[in-house]
């Protein structure tokens, strides 16, 4: 299907290199506002394919783009690229086994892969889940993180709470949860003990300027070589951020405002953003867009979802 990646090795070297040269920054203490880079736009393509399709999540594996949308809780989706469109298509199909959680849908809202395997979080579930890439392994490899999340605070806005992911190393990741407020949990399991550590912390405090009425927030992770970057939904923005357990900052601002409300592009709702999905390779920067059906300022009759390829900033 596609060769393996190396994530977790190549992205853990990098966290630490960062952190030589990043000075300690504890939560709460930020300048001012970041001017802006407006990310250059290379293509805007409408999503076709998949019925009733919402976005979500975003990885790549050898140059193929892979995608979960929310409303199909059974299916990891393969995009294909063309002049005029992406093409979106299960293409890893799989039931799920019971997540100890009551709950009649999944709503995956994150992804990531590594070394052959998918990890999809589970809005619903508050967990993890994991699948290879021929549709096997099936396994929750997180605890539900509601008593870590509530006990820091977060979690407290029903469909605002796990929205992105990245493996920071084997058996370590990082949950972003959405908004209000917005915060990152850190899952991992040492070697020696029997059971994983969960801690989570609200990281509110933005350089970020968002206009009235959106609330700073998180819809993705990536993490590669160059590090780890956030999609910030409600600021139309990438954030390359540093992240140490509990200790964030962000450090630069690539935005896409300027494609989102250009008339050729925007939808007619344009109250809150839609970006939910973020991944990259070394050229360019891919974000989906989640219109829920939405029609498009240009042509009331196009409710598809989009694909931003952007050029990738040195």
């Amino acid at each position: 299907m596609v060769n393996l990646l190396r994530h977790a090795d190549r992205s853990e070297r990098s966290l630490i290199g960062r952190a030589k040269w990043v000075g300690v920054l504890l939560l709460g203490l930020w300048a001012g506002p970041t001017a802006a880079l407006d990310l250059e736009l290379l293509a805007a393509l409408p999503i076709k394919g998949l019925e009733n399709a919402q976005p979500s999540g975003l990885a790549m594996a050898d140059g193929v783009l892979f995608a979960v949308s929310d409303k199909h809780d059974h299916a990891i989706c393969r995009i294909d690229i063309t002049d005029d469109a992406a093409q979106l298509e299960p293409f890893i199909t799989f039931n799920a086994p019971w997540s100890g959680t009551w709950s009649t849908r999944l709503d995956f809202e994150g992804l990531t892969y590594a070394d052959g395997s998918f990890y999809l979080v589970s809005e619903a579930c508050l967990r993890v889940l994991h699948v290879n890439e021929r549709g096997g392994g099936l396994e929750w490899v997180t605890p539900d993180v509601r008593g870590a999340a509530t006990a820091a605070g977060l979690l407290n806005v029903k469909n605002a709470r796990l929205e992105g992911i990245a493996l920071l190393a084997p058996n370590h990741f990082l949950l972003a949860v959405e908004r209000e407020p917005r915060g990152l949990i850190e899952i991992w399991q040492d070697e020696d003990e029997d059971e994983p550590h969960v801690q989570a912390w609200v990281t509110d405090e933005t350089r970020l300027e968002l206009p009235e009425p959106r609330a700073v927030d998180f819809t993705d992770l990536h993490l590669d070589a160059g590090g780890l970057y956030a999609l910030a939904r409600n600021a139309d923005a990438v954030t390359p951020i540093t992240w140490s357990s509990g200790q964030f900052e962000e450090l630069d601002v690539w935005s896409f405002r300027h494609v989102v409300e250009d008339p050729a592009y925007a939808y007619e709702n344009q109250t809150y953003g839609k970006a939910e999905g973020l991944t990259m390779d070394d050229e360019r920067v891919y974000i989906v867009l989640d219109n829920n059906q939405q029609p498009r300022l240009a042509d009331e009759n196009d409710r598809r979802p989009q694909l931003l390829i952007f050029a990738r900033p040195d």
